[in-house]
């Protein structure tokens, strides 16, 4: 859309680097693997330099910014109820759906109704845009990952079995092949870069920010904590301090103890993840052979 066109494009292009923020809800929050590939997916399509995604630790979404602004929708449907029949009825007696396509035309009736509601007024002053996406809509379906492994930019483990595509299952692979290369996964952040690897991520177009982050993996360095126990802005981490001598990601987040984050950490590699699950899909992936 033309109005979005000042916050996200520069000189009619995408803006290359991209910061998010999100509430700790299921559809958003990047501890979930399936919102992680969706994220993926977005770098990909948009041909992003940098990806950042942070949440609200527990407790915390109250002073979100957009949590407040997106209040004044939800008030608006208090008293507003809409026909789930308005072309007929696509439900049997239990409930059950026996009319797709007709479920589908009352379903879209009732979500361009309520857009037209959403849109009436101004949040923080400024115009409410609104759209219904058809259900079957697939924004990335075009979106490929690569398998080279050549794009990891620590050192490739001997043991690494590259995956055939061949059904989900190895395709899901893939994606955490590539996931591996070029993300950072925290509890409260997921981080995505491009690699150097022409014939798997498009030059840079921003390379200052690549130089930046240099010291720390092309990554954005992990939230610590300075000597009055505030934490710290990462960009003046990654500035002002040695990143040889910062902690690790997680390690400061008050909600891991000592004995999760030893859990939660690749006794083969030293590598961190977020959840026991993500460290079984890297063990599976990095170190097939090991027990």
């Amino acid at each position: 859309m033309k109005e979005y066109e000042e916050v996200f494009k520069i000189n009619n292009t995408v803006k290359p680097v991209w910061v998010l923020f999100t509430d700790g809800g299921p559809d958003e929050n990047p501890r979930f693997i399936n919102n992680i590939y969706q994220y993926c997916c977005l770098f990909k399509k948009l041909d992003l330099d940098y990806l950042t995604i942070r949440t609200n630790a527990p407790g915390q979404s109250a002073f979100n910014p957009v949590e407040r602004a997106m209040a004044s929708l939800s008030k608006k449907l208090g008293e507003i109820s809409f026909s789930i029949d308005t072309f007929g009825n696509h439900l049997d007696s239990q409930g059950k759906i026996i009319n797709k396509d007709l479920g589908l035309r009352n379903f879209r009736h009732a979500g361009e109704a309520l857009c037209n509601i959403w849109q009436r007024d101004k949040i923080f002053g400024k115009p409410v845009y609104c759209e219904y996406v058809d259900e079957e809509s697939m924004p990335f379906s075009d979106v490929v990952f690569e398998t080279n492994l050549g794009c990891n930019n620590e050192k490739a483990n001997d043991e690494y079995e590259e995956p055939e595509v061949g059904n989900v299952e190895d395709t899901e692979q893939v994606l955490w092949a590539w996931i591996e290369n070029h993300a950072k996964m925290c509890k409260y952040s997921l981080d995505i870069r491009k690699c150097e690897v022409p014939e798997c991520c498009s030059p840079k177009r921003a390379p200052e920010v690549a130089t930046l982050l240099e010291p720390t993996n092309g990554f954005l360095p992990p939230v610590i904590k300075g000597k009055d126990n505030h934490f710290l802005n990462p960009i003046h981490t990654v500035e002002y301090l040695d990143s040889a001598k910062l902690a690790k990601y997680d390690e400061h987040c008050p909600s891991i103890s000592a004995e999760l984050y030893a859990c939660l950490v690749c006794k083969k590699c030293k590598k961190y993840f977020p959840t026991c699950a993500f460290l079984l899909n890297h063990k599976h992936l990095a170190h097939p052979k090991s027990k």
